[in-house]
């Protein structure tokens, strides 16, 4: 067993204020995300099955407020909340946030390769 510290993984996707830090746990993801106020995956997820992730994510928000926007409506989730984000979703913040979440490895890498080459990278 061992501590996974955000500041030690690998930034693996940034834009502006935007930041991803991920490392690979068997056969989960781990992600440390900073988002600012106002961030949204509309565009970076347009080209996803739907418009939305299809990968499933736990998590726990660290620091103010982000939301997610589904066929079932908007859910937002406050510094403290643990949340599940359900495939078919669109991540979003309000404030600017911190959260950690962890995903399935296969999914989460056709995630992050698709919305890398919606970001140009």
């Amino acid at each position: 067993m061992h501590t996974i510290s955000a500041h030690e993984l690998p930034i693996v996707l940034q834009d502006g204020e935007f930041e991803l830090r991920m490392r690979e746990e068997g056969d989960m993801i781990v992600n440390f995300v900073k988002m600012p106020a106002g961030a949204n995956f509309v565009e970076p997820f347009s080209h996803l099955e739907g418009g939305r992730c299809q990968c499933p994510h736990y998590g726990y928000v660290l620091k103010g407020r982000i939301y997610t926007d589904s066929e079932a409506g908007r859910q937002t989730y406050n510094a403290g909340d643990v949340f599940y984000w359900a495939p078919g979703h669109v991540p979003g913040a309000i404030d600017d946030s911190e959260y950690v979440d962890f995903a399935p490895k296969t999914e989460f890498l056709e995630l992050i390769d698709g919305v890398r080459k919606a970001m140009g990278g």
